[in-house]
């Protein structure tokens, strides 16, 4: 099994496409992942992973997404 690790810098949009036909599955930026299909949409924040299915009926492939987001720690400022 494949899995898409996603990690982020400073890109504001990373999209999330099926590995089999490119179709487009979700978009993730620095907070989490957010999926939209038609009226639905859901967002997923935090650390996780995710098991997306291709919507395409000729498709139908597993995709497997990982989410770390990386913790900034805050700094003292004398």
């Amino acid at each position: 099994m494949e899995v898409q690790h996603v990690r982020h810098s400073h890109v504001p949009d990373t999209e999330v496409r099926c590995k089999s036909c490119g179709a487009l599955l979700a978009k993730t930026e620095a907070t989490g992942l957010t999926i939209r299909r038609g009226d639905l949409q859901a967002t997923i924040d935090g650390a996780f992973r995710a098991a997306l299915v291709c919507y395409r009926p000729r498709c139908r492939t597993l995709n497997i997404v990982e989410h770390a987001p990386r913790i900034r720690r805050a700094t003292a400022v004398d």
